[in-house]
This record gives C-alpha cells, structure tokens and sequence, in this order.
C-alpha cells in the first residue's frame, strides 16, 4: 500500500493576511530627513514557526552570523522589509520560559509566539481583534494585537476543517521529515526503523518500547508545533496518543516536552533517564542539515543523528534523510521524492 501522507511536506509557508497589499504597507515614497530607520518604522512583522524562522531571518538580512541583502517590496508599496521574531529569544531558552515581544515601535508586547500554531493563532487575533496571550505579558485574557502581526511562519498548512478565508497560505520550500536518535548505557541504536516500528513507538504507552532486541523512549514535541502535526500525520498516530507516549521522556529533566529541533534537548533528555536505551523524537531534516552547514544556529549534539527509514508502509527504502557530514551535508534526493 502506498503511505499517504509522505515523510515529506510542503513545509515552508507564509500565512498572510488575505487583503489588498495597499490596506497593510504604507504607500510611502519619500523619506524624510533624519528619520527613524524605515525597517523598524515600516516593516512587516513575522512570527511563529521554529522550522522555518532562518529562512525568513535571512530574508530580513541576517541569519547565523551570515548577512544577505534584506528584502524589501516595491517602490509602490514603500519599500516595506519583515522583521522576524524568532520562536526563542536568541540566546535560547527552553519552552518553558514564557517571553515578551515587542514588534512594532509604540506597540504592545505580547506573549512571544512559539511554533507554528500559536504564529497563526496570533496572525489570527491581528486580524479580527480579539485579544491574544497571557498574564506572562499582560492580563490573563490577553491583550489586543491589532496591526501588530503581518506574517506567521508555519512549517505546516490549513488543516481540512480550516473554513476561513482570512489566510492565505504561501508555500515556498519542501521538507523531510525525519527522526533524531540517542542512545545511552550499553543499548545498541536502531538506525533504520520501519514507518511502521516508528508507529507502533509512538503508539506505545509512555514507557517506551522493544524493537529488535532494543528499548526504545519516544519523545514528544512541544505543543503548538508544526513539525510535531506534520511528523503525526506522516506516522499516522493521533497526536493524544503520541504525547502519552511521550510521557516519560516528558517527566525527565525539566518536565516538558522537546523543543521542536533541538538534538541538545534529546540529549539531555536521554541523559537524565539514562540506563541502556534509546531516545527518538520527530525532526525536521532540513534544520538539521542547514545547522550541519553552519547556515542556522547549531544545537547539534554529540551521539544525535538522523536515522533512516528502511520501509515507507510501501515497501520502498528511503535510507537516511541526508548525505555527507558537516559543511558538505546535503538533503537525500530518494528521501525527499517520496511524496
């Protein structure tokens, strides 16, 4: 049978406003002297998805210490730039801490958006008025954001009970869905599961499973995330019954699930629970190999890679996500066709 869907998505989206442009950018065409810089003063506001947020930093004009010539839209328009807030502050956090942005000057700050849900959600609430967050930045039920959000970046599309027509969907890049592994004690690491081992592991009930002859503990990512839909869907298991599956991974060290992308926090998930096991979780292949080339800040860690599948459900063997190491590592061209 073939697997529908694939380990692959269309995962590089911009959610919009779906409006005529002239309503959202400022029609300048002169700039007066000794003005504030027009980037901050005349910019679109982007924000949400971890996946795709260096894809977009670049496009704004920087991304892992890399400088590129910011975009910018038309004379006509005003020559408007985005302006992206990452789904961490920069320094990094975990998604615990609960932070404040402020994206526009004059503006209220707000619960900083983390993942691809929660861009959209605060995309949404820009849109129709309604207030988005909590007392972390304001009262409890939130705070009006009106005029504040422009751009979510979503690393996943509308579902089949979106009905609004308020967003657009914008794709631009395709992704390969994959899983990252960690073994700990004298556990030999499967590094070629089948769609269908993947499955039963993130069937399991929350302390782990055999597979071969090794115990395997799932990890779960944060809610919210768009490579946790995407990485539910390919496996076919319903997101309630992954994150029991996810429970003890989840209790160890600082009590949460993963942040979506972050091999450092497999880590030290699997290093706090420790014993002869092995250590999976969902991850995007194309961060992994975009911080392998040193084009998106590094979170690799020591013993962390991306294993292969070596069944889809259709009895092809897609093999490892990426080929080559380091700065030569590349997207698997067999592995990235299974669509």
């Amino acid at each position: 049978m073939s697997l529908t869907p694939r380990f692959t998505r269309n995962a590089g989206r911009l959610a919009a406003v779906a409006t005529a442009g002239a309503l959202l950018l400022p029609l300048f065409t002169s700039t007066p002297a000794h003005a504030d810089p027009r980037q901050v003063t005349s910019s679109l506001a982007a924000v949400g998805s971890d996946t795709t947020q260096e894809i977009i930093n670049a496009l704004q004009g920087e991304s892992a210490g890399t400088y590129y010539t910011p975009l910018a839209t038309d004379a006509a328009t005003g020559r408007t730039q985005i302006l992206s807030w990452n789904a961490l502050p920069p320094a990094g956090t975990d998604g615990n801490t609960l932070t404040c942005v402020q994206t526009k000057i004059g503006g209220a700050s707000f619960n900083r958006p983390n993942g691809s849900s929660q861009g959209r959600r605060a995309l949404s609430r820009a849109i129709d008025g309604t207030n988005y967050g909590d007392a972390t930045c304001g009262p409890a039920t939130g705070k009006p954001v009106s005029g504040l959000v422009d751009l979510a970046r979503s690393s996943a599309g509308p579902s089949g009970g979106d009905t609004g027509t308020a967003l657009t969907y914008v794709p631009f890049g395709r992704d390969g869905l994959g899983y990252a592994y960690y073994a700990t004690g004298s556990a030999t690491p499967i590094t070629d599961f089948t769609k269908a081992e993947l499955a039963a592991i993130w069937g399991s009930s929350g302390t782990g499973f055999d597979v071969r002859g090794t115990h395997v503990i799932p990890c779960q990512i944060q809610s919210g995330s768009g490579t946790r839909s995407a990485w539910q869907g390919a496996l076919g298991v319903a997101d309630a019954t992954m994150e029991t599956a996810g429970t003890q991974c989840k209790n160890a060290g600082n009590g949460i699930n993963l942040e979506e992308n972050k091999p450092t926090e497999l880590k030290a998930k699997g290093d706090a629970i420790g014993g002869n096991n092995e250590y999976v979780v969902g991850m995007s292949a194309a961060v992994f190999v975009a911080m392998s080339r040193g084009a998106s800040p590094s979170f690799l860690a020591s013993g962390v890679d991306l294993g292969s599948i070596s069944n889809n459900g259709s009895g092809t063997n897609l093999g490892k996500p990426y080929t080559g190491s380091g700065s030569s590592a590349a997207a698997s061209s067999s592995y990235y066709n299974d669509a």
